[in-house]
């Protein structure tokens, strides 16, 4: 008794929970594409860890890409839609209508800004160095006085 009790009550929680949920994307409209680049060969790919902005009369949405696609979920309006990936591209924008429920689609083709990407700031580069020959010369006396143990 006890236990069919519980399961009622569970069920009854999951049915009321249902009715309170709800859905993210009612009445949304969707705006997706890829951003593409070319290699050093010319071959169009799509770009990996790109930032993706729309700004319009729904607000704003930021989504990033891992593939170079992306998907955005936004209120139905008009939006400036932009790509960037900082500090090896130019940033490229595009306007996009989207109606009630509606889907759009926005490629980018983003060109090389010509800055080159830091690895390190000028200002540790010094120490970087540094200690990278501390750990080579660590390294190469270890090796020498195994070497030596074993003759």
């Amino acid at each position: 008794m006890r236990r069919s009790m519980a399961v009622a009550l569970v069920f009854l929680g999951f049915v009321a929970l249902a009715f309170t949920v709800v859905p993210s994307h009612a009445s949304m409209s969707v705006i997706r594409g890829t951003v593409y680049w070319y290699d050093q060969y010319g071959n169009l790919r799509p770009l990996s860890w790109a930032q993706i902005i729309a700004e319009g009369d729904g607000g704003e949405v930021v989504v990033s890409t891992t593939d170079g696609t992306y998907v955005m979920w936004v209120a139905p309006g008009t939006y400036n839609v932009t790509a960037s990936s900082d500090p090896g591209y130019l940033p490229e924008s595009h306007m996009v209508t989207v109606s009630d429920g509606g889907s759009a689609v926005v490629d980018f083709q983003l060109e090389p800004s010509g800055k080159p990407i830091p690895e390190y700031p000028v200002a540790i580069q010094p120490v970087m160095l540094a200690v990278a020959a501390l750990a080579a010369a660590i390294m190469i006396r270890r090796r020498h006085r195994a070497h030596a143990s074993r003759l």
